[in-house]
């Protein structure tokens, strides 16, 4: 009898182990917060300070205007002309340029946590590595001579600087090295690599033309600019081959290069091109095109995630933009309005 009781109980035992495992088999699907599972769009405002703001938009569809605000009633705006936000695993950095300061939110539930406003000067571009931000500053922009990176330790918020010395805009980290972009609106025509561990630079690959965006794919950083296209093997920091042309020369250059499923990305003008990631040679006829009246604001900002192209329209920069949502295949799937002067798409 006494065997028969130590039977059951071990079969009870077991049932709830096999329970416990499948609470902790679901736990990924528990939300971390009300802006989990969706996408903010950054709008950069204009000169008025009231203008800059953030939207959400939920998998759902759900659509929330001006996040920051209805969260945090009572904490200091995020100045105007905002820059692209970046993450760390739970929290956000917004960063506006006119202010000079980087406002630090919970991604998730979009709390305010801090304000970054120290050796910061037309702040640009950010990037996290091993518990420290690194942030482009466009502070000689006439000659890229005084650009530097604005490091801050994220266990506190200090900051300190360290110059690069060409013109540097957009910025990841990969791997450890952070790299950044020598291209400012058509000045520039190199790639930097920065290391964090020694707190220096590293190298400067030159690439012949000006940068405007880039990505990494398995250890190739593919580097985009109005009318090239090249590849660096991270590996050697050597250009692989000949840059592929991608547009003609003109004042519509090609911009936003994204990479998604084996598939480069990339805009000119009003209109939406996709080559496979191994192509040697750029689509003539584009993936779609769209309908603007802005003369500024076309393609103000783009990102492809998830099977779906998102573009933002800036409009007239002092009414609310556009956001369009489309199908990888090209299919309109929804338009939606957001704030004034959208720029760009970040996938929470």
């Amino acid at each position: 009898m006494k065997k028969l009781n130590k039977f059951f109980l071990m079969l009870f035992a077991s049932s709830l182990f096999l329970a416990s495992c499948s609470s902790d088999d679901s736990s990924p699907n528990v939300s971390l917060g009300q802006y989990d599972n969706g996408v903010f769009v950054v709008n950069e405002g204009n000169s008025t300070v009231t203008t800059s703001s953030i939207t959400f938009i939920s998998n759902s569809g759900a659509v929330e205007q001006d996040v920051f605000k209805n969260v945090n009633p009572t904490a200091a705006g995020l100045g105007t002309y905002l820059q692209p936000m970046f993450f760390d695993n739970t929290r956000a950095f917004i960063i506006s340029g006119s202010a000079n300061k980087i406002t630090v939110v919970n991604r998730y539930t979009f709390e305010f946590i801090a304000t970054i406003s120290t050796n910061l000067y037309n702040p640009r571009f950010g990037a996290v590595a091993n518990g420290k931000a690194y942030v482009t500053n466009s502070a000689g922009w006439e000659t890229g001579a005084d650009d530097y990176l604005t490091v801050i330790d994220l266990s506190d918020y200090s900051t300190s600087t360290v110059t690069i010395g060409v013109w540097s805009e957009k910025i990841m980290e990969e791997n450890g090295k952070i790299y950044i972009a020598n291209g400012y609106y058509g000045s520039g025509s190199s790639v930097t690599v920065f290391n964090p561990a020694s707190n220096t630079v590293e190298a400067t690959i030159p690439i012949g033309f000006s940068p405007n965006s880039f990505e990494e794919e398995n250890g190739i950083l593919y580097v985009l600019g109005s009318e090239k296209l090249a590849k660096i093997n991270l590996a050697t920091n050597i250009v692989v081959g000949t840059p592929i042309t991608v547009a003609e020369s003109t004042s519509a250059g090609a911009k936003n290069l994204n990479i998604e499923d084996n598939k480069i990305y990339y805009t000119v003008d009003t209109a939406v091109y996709a080559m496979a990631i191994n192509a040697t040679v750029a689509p003539t006829a584009p993936l779609l095109t769209y309908q603007s009246q802005s003369l500024n604001g076309r393609m103000y900002g783009f990102a492809v995630n998830d099977g779906k192209i998102y573009i933002a329209d800036g409009g007239d920069f002092a009414s609310d933009g556009k956001a369009y949502i489309y199908s990888t295949t090209g299919s309109l799937i929804r338009p939606i309005t957001v704030g004034v002067g959208p720029n760009g798409f970040y996938f929470n």
